[in-house]
């Protein structure tokens, strides 16, 4: 959910930690009342989640579909707008540099509470998309791919966690043995078996874990949409995360050749579904001309080769999913 928050002020300083080149920001508190009267109103671009300032954004004040005035945020992400009038509602609206709208949200101007902040993507991140770390174990081992897709859904403000999403929004299907042989899924349609089972969990591919991110975003009435974007080139991609969108990509475990073993029939189909045995699922978060930064929810944070890492995600079959 792209979330806005009226919040207040304190005159002492705090660090936003846990990211590179923080930028300081004063303090909030829960009492509006200690905020300062104001007849301006001051907006707080940041980044989700990891709340770090987002400098140089076009930011505009609507009303009834009107653009009443607009203004770019300073270095700090600070932009300031006078004549609001006190009580009247308008909109906040922040823009990416290609005039694609980032967060939209609805504010009555309080004189007693002007400040206001919201949170946004922050595309020029030199230390990368600031995803969670969110980890699949021990309670998800053969969860990798809903584990990644809860840690992006946290990135923009969604509230949930992995078991959650496991439990309440998976499209999944049980697999079995009859006559030595077993039965599953299409794992473009649901999971195969249950990913909070070592020995009986399977994968899922892109399009039930689009669709279980988009069950939740129009839940919490997110403009947020998940997209399949299975067969993205490496510059798509590319380009999607320096725009400030993470994305969900399939790849090796070991960042070798998929390897198979075994298979199962597709119970819609039966056919033969050849079983990978190291296939797994992270969230890319960032990328230069040599590297790639990554979420990976066995691990954390990872920085891997780029060539490496488009290698294992277009053997594996080139499956993504993105959220905007």
């Amino acid at each position: 959910m792209r979330r806005l928050f009226l919040m207040t002020l304190l005159f002492a300083p705090v660090v936003l930690s846990g990211c590179q080149n923080a930028i300081l920001l004063p303090g909030t508190v829960e009492n509006h009342e200690a905020a300062n009267f104001s007849d301006e109103l001051t907006v707080y671009t940041v980044e989700f989640y990891s709340r770090v300032a987002v400098p140089h954004v076009e930011i505009a004040v609507e009303q009834q579909g009107q653009t009443i005035t607009r203004a770019t945020s300073s270095a700090d992400g600070i932009a300031k707008f006078a004549q609001l009038i006190e009580n009247e509602k308008y909109e906040a609206v922040v823009y990416h540099a290609n005039g694609q709208e980032q967060s939209r949200t609805a504010f009555t101007f309080d004189k007693s509470r002007p400040n206001l902040f919201i949170e946004t993507i922050y595309p020029n991140s030199q230390a990368g998309l600031a995803v969670p770390i969110v980890l699949q174990n021990p309670e998800l081992p053969n969860g990798c791919e809903i584990t990644s897709l809860t840690a992006m859904l946290n990135y923009f403000g969604i509230a949930t966690d992995k078991m959650t999403m496991k439990r309440d929004y998976l499209p999944r299907q049980v697999t079995e043995i009859r006559n030595n042989v077993r039965y599953g899924p299409d794992p473009e349609l649901a999971y195969a078996g249950n990913p909070a089972s070592a020995t009986d969990g399977f994968y899922v591919f892109a399009n039930p874990i689009a669709q279980a991110a988009n069950t939740i975003l129009a839940e919490q009435a997110s403009a947020l949409r998940a997209t399949n974007i299975t067969g993205a080139s490496q510059k798509e991609i590319v380009n999607l995360v320096k725009q400030g969108y993470p994305v969900l990509t399939w790849v090796t475990i070991d960042w070798q050749t998929p390897r198979t073993n075994r298979f199962w029939i597709v119970e819609e189909t039966g056919e033969q579904h050849p079983i990978y045995s190291n296939l797994h699922a992270v969230v890319l978060t960032g990328a230069s001309k040599s590297n790639v930064t990554i979420m990976n929810p066995l691990y954390g944070d990872e920085v891997i080769d780029i060539n490496t890492f488009f290698s294992s995600y277009e053997a594996l079959g080139a499956h993504a999913v993105v959220i905007q």
